[in-house]
Formats: structure tokens, C-alpha cells, sequence
């Protein structure tokens, strides 16, 4: 009997080894998941105004969502609102302000995420020039970023009662070179970045006079992410996953500012930038992206309201349009629960 009873667990063993045995050598297969291919415009050239969504893709956290991201850098002559609206980008970034006129015009685009609560646009002078406030503007030669960035020039003006008539509107580009030069009475600057341009070339800021929109009750928030309606509601998924990659980005740039800016400019193809101007862009654009009042990306809907509003009364818009059209805290919630 122990002889019967040693064969029967010789035997149970020897099958289930063998079971064992085809388990592992046969495994199951493993269905790969397509990475969804996406696409984001941004208003400007590579550098740190962007840079959250340069870290998210270079930690991969982008793959971590299932996306394949391409981050095309634009200029004054691209329109990130009509790349989304005409389908060439699924995702966008641009002003507050000029996303909410390109609405009313009837684009097809929403804004998911508030990533600057603060605007940093400027109008800059030379001191020389006795240029100090908008009513000096009359009869000079303005430059602005035209499209992506007009809609909070345009509002101050009506605010002073100008007229096209009554100053030269200049369509500025990429450099500082018109202003530095003469060629340009007044320009257009981001406190993180044409502003310290001007400085690093020879002016102290006591040399040139600021024209702050916030000083005109015209201190819009800033970039926003945006998408087009059609995405929102054919893929919701899609925009949130992106929107948590893009907000897991933007929390780490604020807190490791040195590491961002090396990451940054390891994706400046041209190689025109300096590190030093991007860490004082760095340190700029985070205290427009970071502040105490709301959490990172969300949006505040009076202050979508209030904007709204401004551009209406001075007939920016046609009409007042309802916030829930230009914006969407939906995908923002939905991102942090799932990172809680």
C-alpha cells in the first residue's frame, strides 16, 4: 500500500509539473494596445512657456496615457485656434482672450485646462520716447503679435476711445530687433520673455516704460490647452488622458525648474536658446502657472465670465457668449481623481 501511495503522488506530481510546465511555455499572447497619435500646436517656438509639456513627453508620461505626441512650436504667422478648428492639431495652446473671439467667430474649439492663471503680455516703450500710457500710442508705430495675441490690444483700445485710424498697427515678429532698432515706437512683450530680451541687451528697466493691460482692468488669465468640440465629444477619454499627462508635466516643471530648462533645450532644434534666458523664463512662467488662489490647470469660471464681459463691453465681441462655451472643468476633474 505505501508502494500504490508513493506512485500516486509520484504521478499527481508528474501531471501537475506537466501542467505547470505548458502553462509557461505556451503563455497567453499579449494584446498590444495602439497608442493614440496626437498632435499639439503651440503659439510659439520651443522654450519654457511650454515647458510642461516638453517634460511630460521627454518622462514619457505621454506614453503612460497611450499617446504618441508630436509637439509642432509655432509663431506670429500660426494660428493654433485654427489648426485645432481645421483638424491638423487635436490639442492647441493660446490666450484666454483670443480662444474666446475665435469661438464667437464660430471655431469649434474649448478650453480644458487654464495653465496660466496670470497673463504676462506687456506693451513696452523706451523711456526717451515719453511714451507712459495708451493715449501716448496716437500717431506711433504699435507692434503686436496679430491673431494669437490681439484681442487684449485690441480691448485697450476701444477702452481709450482709439480708433484703427489713430495709431500704426505693426504685425511684430519673432525678435526684439524692430524695437530695439527704432523701427517700432512701442512693442509687444511677455514679462517672461521679450521684456528680459530688452534687458539682456544693454537696458536697465529703468530705461523703459510699461504699459501693464492689468493696469487697464484688461489682466486676463493666459494660455490655456484647448481642443476641438468634435474630440471632446467623440473620444472624452483621449482629452482627458492628455490633459493629466500635460497638468503631471506642468507640477513637475514648477517644482524642478533647473532639470525643465535642460529639458527644453534639448528639444530647440534651431539651438536659439540660451540657457540662462529660459531659466528666467522658467522662473517667470511659473508664477503665472502655480498660484495660490486655484489648483494647476483649473479653471475659474468668473474669471472666464469677467473676460467675457470686458471683450463684450468693448465691442471685441459681437455679444456676450455663455462661459460654458468657451470652457470645461470636466476633463479636469476627471484627471485628478484618478491621480488622488
Amino acid at each position: 500500500m505505501a508502494t500504490i501511495r508513493r506512485l500516486s503522488v509520484f504521478f499527481i506530481i508528474l501531471i501537475s509539473s506537466s501542467v505547470l510546465s505548458g502553462c509557461i511555455s505556451q503563455p497567453a499572447a499579449l494584446t498590444e494596445v495602439p497608442l493614440d497619435s496626437v498632435t499639439l500646436q503651440l503659439q510659439w517656438v520651443t522654450q519654457a512657456q511650454f515647458a510642461g509639456y516638453y517634460v511630460a513627453l521627454d518622462k514619457g508620461w505621454y506614453l503612460d496615457e497611450g499617446i504618441d505626441l508630436t509637439i509642432k512650436p509655432g509663431g506670429p504667422d500660426i494660428s493654433p485656434a485654427d489648426s485645432v478648428a481645421g483638424g491638423t492639431a487635436e490639442f492647441g495652446t493660446s490666450l484666454l482672450a483670443d480662444i474666446i473671439v475665435a469661438i464667437q467667430q464660430g471655431k469649434p474649439i474649448i478650453s480644458v485646462g487654464q495653465i496660466q492663471q496670470i497673463n504676462g503680455l506687456l506693451l513696452l516703450a523706451k523711456k526717451t520716447s515719453g511714451i507712459e500710457t495708451p493715449q501716448d500710442l496716437a500717431g506711433k508705430d504699435v507692434g503686436v503679435w496679430l491673431g494669437s495675441w490681439q484681442a487684449q490690444f485690441d480691448a485697450l483700445m476701444a477702452k481709450e476711445g482709439f480708433t484703427a485710424n489713430d495709431f500704426n498697427l505693426v504685425s511684430q515678429g519673432f525678435s526684439m530687433d524692430s524695437f530695439l532698432n527704432d523701427e517700432l515706437d512701442v512693442a509687444s512683450a511677455m514679462i517672461y520673455n521679450e521684456y528680459y530680451v530688452v534687458l539682456e541687451n544693454g537696458f536697465s528697466p529703468e530705461d523703459i516704460n510699461i504699459i501693464d493691460y492689468a493696469d487697464y482692468g484688461l489682466g486676463f488669465p493666459g494660455d490655456v490647452l484647448m481642443t476641438n468640440t468634435q474630440l471632446v465629444e467623440q473620444n472624452p477619454d483621449l482629452v482627458t488622458r492628455m490633459l493629466r499627462a500635460s497638468l503631471r508635466g506642468w507640477q513637475y516643471a514648477v517644482e524642478n525648474p533647473e532639470e525643465t530648462v535642460d529639458i527644453v533645450l534639448k528639444y530647440d532644434k534651431p539651438g536659439i536658446q540660451t540657457r540662462e534666458h529660459q531659466l528666467s523664463m522658467m522662473n517667470e512662467i511659473a508664477k503665472l502657472v502655480k498660484v495660490t488662489v486655484r489648483p494647476l490647470g483649473f479653471t475659474d469660471r468668473s474669471d472666464i465670465r469677467a473676460t467675457i464681459n470686458t471683450l463684450a463691453n468693448f465691442g471685441i465681441l459681437d455679444e456676450a457668449i455663455e462661459p460654458e462655451i468657451v470652457f470645461t472643468n470636466d476633463f479636469w476633474d476627471q484627471a485628478n481623481s484618478t491621480t488622488e
